[in-house]
């Protein structure tokens, strides 16, 4: 527990209380914290409540968390261990004998924690969502231009090589054509991508959607010999693709074509 000296600078107090919740949180950069301690400090002494810009500050904060890869569990870690360094480090506040005074500051500050750690959530899941978005956008472009076949290879395979796709390999092309437009693919996608990933592992394959239909991109020789269940041939990629497809409520009867 960091313990505050006499004298030590308000400034050095918090770097103190930052870098301790950061080794909390498993490294988590301490600057994903911002000016929350400080809100802290000021709700326990003043009774202040964050106003929208610094609550605007810390969505903020959970979207770079976000895109820096950070976990939503790790940066929580880390704003509720600041928390509760913080609030251990403010005698004045916790060993007064006034017990109004005690509830009143424990109170505030809950209060912070709540307003920062939900925005902060909010922040988060947006920069998610803006990922995911981002990603199908690339796999339809990445698809688009596999299947017309007239893009440089040179670049096609730069574009392939973050969704583990090997160009230089030889691969299968599957394309699922429900009986009528689903309005939503995602139960779909990720039907199959369980079952493709279990069974042929997540390189080299690829699940994404064009004009209505599912493509699935996927080693023409799979290494599987350990997953593959007996009887069957693992590289039948149209069979696996139907027997799970059929199984969805919509869609149905499935055409697929390999």
């Amino acid at each position: 527990m960091v313990k505050r000296a006499a004298g030590q600078p308000e400034d050095r107090w918090l770097a103190d209380v930052a870098s301790a919740a950061g080794r909390d949180a498993g490294g988590v950069p301490v600057e994903l914290l911002g000016d929350y301690l400080p809100l802290l400090a000021d709700a326990a002494i003043t009774g202040r409540r964050p106003k929208r810009a610094e609550l605007d500050a810390v969505e903020s904060l959970g979207r770079r968390a976000a895109e820096q890869g950070v976990s939503a569990g790790r940066v929580v870690q880390l704003y509720l261990s600041a928390a509760r360094r913080l609030w251990q480090d403010l005698p004045a506040v916790v060993r007064s004998r006034d017990s109004e005074v005690v509830r009143a500051a424990a109170a505030a500050v809950l209060q912070v924690i709540d307003d920062a750690v939900a925005t902060l959530a909010d922040g988060y899941a947006a920069a998610r969502r803006d990922l995911v978005r981002r990603e199908e956008t690339l796999r339809r472009e990445l698809v688009d231009d596999l299947l017309r076949g007239d893009s440089d290879p040179g670049a096609l395979a730069d574009r392939a090589e973050p969704f583990g796709l090997d160009l230089a390999r030889s691969h299968q092309v599957a394309l699922a054509a429900p009986n009528r437009r689903l309005p939503d693919a995602d139960a779909a996608i990720t039907a199959l991508e369980a079952v493709i990933f279990d069974r042929l592992g997540d390189r080299d394959v690829l699940v994404a959607t064009k004009d209505g239909l599912l493509v699935v991109v996927a080693p023409a020789d799979p290494v599987v010999a350990d997953r593959t269940p007996p009887g069957r041939d693992a590289s039948d990629l149209g069979e696996l693709m139907h027997d799970q497809l059929r199984r969805l409520p919509r869609g149905r009867p499935w055409r697929i074509a390999v």
